[in-house]
């Protein structure tokens, strides 16, 4: 069964996306989903995005069994650390999200570090996600900002113990990346989004810590099948595969 940690649920601003309550079922059935971590568009759009977290927990509190949020943090916003604090206390909170593209902060700033440096005592993991859309096709009303390459490297290197899942970045992105990923054992990497195509994913092991990859689809905003298909066509073992499909992602969130 496999764990997808990058839903994306709700009602979309932008364009009709099937995600509704009764949409995630079937998703659920047709892509063999144990368990899945999800963001909803209200708390990305919101101004405030604790009020958008508390609207999709309310949508989709009948499905809590096997689907969980991530709690979108803007840590310029009153109040970050709170969330924080509400998050640990909530089972169906199993993260944090960051999400500068969106929300136009700087990585390096000391409320960020506050935010990670917090999710890091409540044992919650944060997740940084580098763009919400394909860059060539995101909304030309939305000012995207994809974070500086050099910025998320720093981000990493300076967040210490605090379990990190980056997420929505392109593998040329990941490469490019001046990390020593092998002396970063609490990060992790979705891979789901990159693009993986055969040749990089046959590649990966050369320069990733393959127990540390996950994999979440963009789903139901993108076609979840579209990124198991790489998956699934890569000379990787059965169990390298499981993991990448959902044993790492158990590990993570302590499943």
């Amino acid at each position: 069964m496999v764990v997808d940690v990058n839903l994306l649920v709700g009602r979309c601003p932008f364009r009709a996306v099937p995600a509704a309550p009764a949409d995630l079922v079937a998703l659920r059935s047709a892509a063999g989903l144990e368990r899945a971590v999800a963001s909803g568009f209200r708390s990305l759009f919101y101004y405030d995005p604790i009020a958008g977290l508390e609207e999709d927990l309310t949508e989709f509190a009948a499905l809590a069994d096997w689907l969980y949020f991530y709690a979108v943090v803007h840590p310029e916003f009153p109040q970050a650390v709170a969330l924080v604090d509400r998050a640990a206390a909530d089972p169906r909170l199993v993260g944090v999200r960051l999400v500068p593209a969106l929300h136009h902060y700087t990585l390096c700033a000391p409320t960020v570090g506050a935010v990670v440096a917090r999710a890091g005592e409540r044992g919650l993991a944060v997740n940084l996600m580098a763009r919400l859309f394909d860059d060539r096709i995101a909304p030309r009303c939305v000012a995207q900002a994809v974070p500086d390459l050099d910025a998320v490297a720093a981000f990493v290197e300076q967040s210490d113990d605090t379990r990190l899942i980056l997420s929505m970045f392109y593998f040329s992105e990941l490469k490019a990346l001046d990390l020593d990923w092998a002396r970063l054992p609490q990060v992790y990497v979705d891979f789901g989004c990159c693009k993986p195509s055969v040749v990089s994913l046959d590649e990966l092991a050369a320069w990733f810590p393959l127990e540390r990859a996950l994999f979440g689809s963009g789903a139901p905003l993108y076609y979840w099948q579209g990124s198991r298909l790489g998956l699934e066509g890569a000379r990787l073992a059965a169990a390298v595969r499981r993991g990448i499909l959902g044993n790492n992602a158990r590990e993570v969130f302590g499943w």
